[in-house]
């Protein structure tokens, strides 16, 4: 794919739509402002505090941005493997103060609500992860001119993703921090980045986007070179000034090493790779029995956030790729020259 067909930024750089507050407007203003393009991560976010957050960053930046959403699921929900998990969780939240694990308790429209509020918003390009829009859907942001980004782990998600009509796909690699995009039935793929790409690429009309532990200029030339138009990254920009990362996290990926990630599906119900932790680890033999996504991930949001709050790493979501080992705290236009010069 020429890299002429590219033309949502000056420097081949968007910034991983990271859920969970991360992505402040300044964080994605600065990125679209140093010529990259800004992510905001509105997996979790309630429609007014996603339409707040867009107006903010068009109100930091004229250039564009996107919003990432995730594809909703919706697992059966097994009542007594529910219980089994909330006794196994207590301890945890009476260590953070808690007295007892709280309700299940989830908003089933929270995509369509959201989803709205993008389309309305008229944003510039639109990103998801774990499946596929409907066709109505994507026909609404195609109406509207929005770029839209697919996320795939393997070639047979990518072709899924190019007939659905994305206009660009983002291949995740092993390496990459966070959820994995995986949405096929059955199908859990553990590729490097850089043979994803390069796979993609060779078969594809639509642009293809590295992600998955890249940090510095020459991470980004390697996977240029194996045939992406742009690469995503996500921890490095966790660690510049804009973000919205705890310090005890920044602190954490600073002095990280990438054999401290590992795949970790205690969290939410689905694998992600992040930093390795007291809780991951107490929690590892119980993954066979862990409900899927997203009723284990709202089981352990109460305690994530509490740990937050309290300076507690042990019990966050320590997210993480594994381009860790020279990341540099910096503001994001440090951090985005060195990538550009």
């Amino acid at each position: 794919m020429p890299e002429a067909h590219w033309k949502l930024t000056e420097v081949p750089v968007i910034q991983g739509p990271m859920a969970g507050g991360y992505t402040t407007a300044e964080l994605v203003s600065a990125v679209s402002n140093s010529g990259g393009l800004g992510s905001i991560g509105a997996g979790y976010m309630s429609p007014d505090s996603l339409r707040l957050l867009i107006q903010k960053v068009k109100n930091l930046t004229t250039r564009p941005f996107a919003v990432n959403l995730f594809i909703p699921t919706s697992p059966a929900v097994d009542l007594l493997q529910v219980e089994r998990m909330k006794k196994l969780l207590l301890p945890f939240y009476r260590e953070l103060g808690m007295d007892s694990v709280p309700e299940l308790s989830y908003d089933p429209d929270l995509f369509q609500k959201q989803f709205a509020v993008v389309l309305e918003e008229k944003v510039p390009a639109f990103s998801f992860t774990f499946g596929c829009l409907k066709p109505s859907e994507m026909a609404a942001l195609k109406s509207l001119n929005v770029f839209v980004m697919g996320t795939a782990t393997s070639l047979e998600e990518a072709e899924y993703l190019q007939k659905q009509g994305c206009d660009a796909v983002v291949a995740q690699g092993l390496e990459a921090g966070g959820h994995r995009g995986s949405f096929l039935d059955g199908k859990f793929p553990l590729l490097p980045a850089k043979n994803l790409v390069q796979e993609i690429s060779e078969r594809f009309q639509i642009p293809v986007i590295a992600a998955g532990g890249i940090v510095s200029k020459a991470d980004m030339q390697t996977m240029l070179s194996a045939g992406a138009v742009a690469v995503q990254i996500g921890t490095a920009f966790l660690v510049c000034h804009e973000s919205g990362a705890s310090q005890e996290y920044r602190d954490l990926l600073l002095k990280g090493k990438p054999k401290d990630t590992e795949l970790i599906k205690v969290f939410s119900g689905r694998w992600s790779r992040g930093l390795s932790n007291r809780f991951s680890r107490e929690m590892k033999i119980h993954e066979t029995d862990t409900p899927d996504y997203p009723i284990q991930h709202w089981l352990t949001t109460p305690l994530r956030k509490k740990a937050q709050e309290s300076g507690r790493p042990e019990f966050q979501s320590l997210w993480s790729g594994q381009g860790l080992g020279s990341l540099r705290a910096c503001s994001v236009a440090e951090y985005m020259a060195t990538l550009s010069r």
